[in-house]
């Protein structure tokens, strides 16, 4: 019976410092609640901000973030679905990397019936003691939301889409207005939904509650994504201050960081989209070296390692025994 015990201990013992390795290879922390931080370490080399699959990405350590649909307030919409995200500093600037699995690549909103994929990340403008409302924030504590678009990349990417590219059998007998700013109302004030010499795919926009969300002078959010092998991958990139109105982040401080997806195959647009609740993003000047911990795949092999291996210790403690 002693020994019995003295090498179920040993098995229980082994297999806590094989959980402990796990978590240090991997550079996963126990929660102490149910939030979820995503830590964003100081690159060790330039971020690239046309190349989303760059290999700087794998010194940033990923967090997988829950999403679900969108049922607080009509239109409701969106599902169930899982982003990756990763997040680097390099002092100067803040770069957010999203990533999300989509069978179909949605880039083009020339027809009525089109609409694109897209992705968005939220922050407080202000720090506070009440974190507001992960859905467009409310009247007291307003929100500053980054937003991608497949149909904006697009733009960028292949140029302007416009109606003779749509319907290119289109035929019109003359327009004699068609240089004239004022018979295109939206691109004559700069509503940025209507230009047709996009320098971002990315919109930076501010909200106070629903039905506010407004684009924000000063548009200084930069980025890229990609669509490739069935899933998209999406970088932002801000200056870490850019005054008062917009979210500030600094090194070895926390704020909020709530996400949200469009599926543009789905019919998803305005507040048909699946959202996360608020996750905690935290600048830390730890320099993001190495591979960014181990894949999903190597913890998977060493679990069954660790496994089999207690499995075997605690079956010869059996043995032992019997005899």
């Amino acid at each position: 019976m002693q020994s019995t015990t003295s090498w179920t201990v040993t098995a229980i013992v082994f297999a806590a410092f094989a959980v402990a390795v796990l978590l240090t290879l991997g550079d996963m922390r126990l929660a102490s609640s149910q939030t979820v931080t995503l830590v964003a370490k100081q690159a060790d080399a330039e971020v690239p901000l046309d190349d989303p699959f760059d290999s700087v990405w794998k010194g940033a350590n990923p967090i997988e973030a829950p999403l679900s649909g969108q049922e607080i307030i009509q239109p409701k919409g969106g599902g169930n679905r899982t982003v990756t995200a990763r997040a680097l500093h390099d002092n100067d600037r803040l770069y957010v990397l999203l990533e999300w699995q989509d069978d179909t690549e949605d880039i083009l909103v020339s027809r009525q019936t089109e609409f694109t994929d897209a992705v968005a990340v939220q922050f407080p403008v202000s720090h506070g003691e009440s974190v507001p409302s992960f859905c467009m924030g409310d009247p007291t504590a307003p929100v500053n939301v980054w937003q991608w678009k497949g149909a904006w990349q697009n733009n960028i990417d292949q140029g302007y889409v416009d109606v003779q590219d749509t319907y290119p059998n289109l035929q019109v007998d003359s327009y004699p207005f068609e240089e004239e700013d004022v018979f295109y109302p939206a691109r004559s004030v700069g509503n940025i939904f209507a230009e047709t010499e996009r320098t971002t795919p990315v919109d930076n926009l501010l909200a106070g509650s629903f039905g506010t969300l407004t684009q924000a002078d000063d548009q200084i959010v930069d980025g890229s994504g990609e669509w490739r092998d069935g899933s998209w991958r999406v970088v932002f990139a801000r200056d870490l201050d850019s005054g008062d109105e917009y979210s500030r982040f600094a090194v070895n401080e926390s704020t909020n960081v709530a996400l949200a997806v469009w599926d543009g195959s789905q019919n998803e647009r305005n507040g048909v989209k699946s959202v996360s609740q608020f996750l905690t993003l935290t600048l830390s000047d730890e320099i993001a070296e190495g591979g960014g911990g181990i894949e999903v795949w190597q913890i998977a092999l060493i679990a069954i390692a660790v496994a089999a291996l207690t499995g075997a210790l605690a079956f010869r403690g059996w043995q032992r025994s019997k005899q």
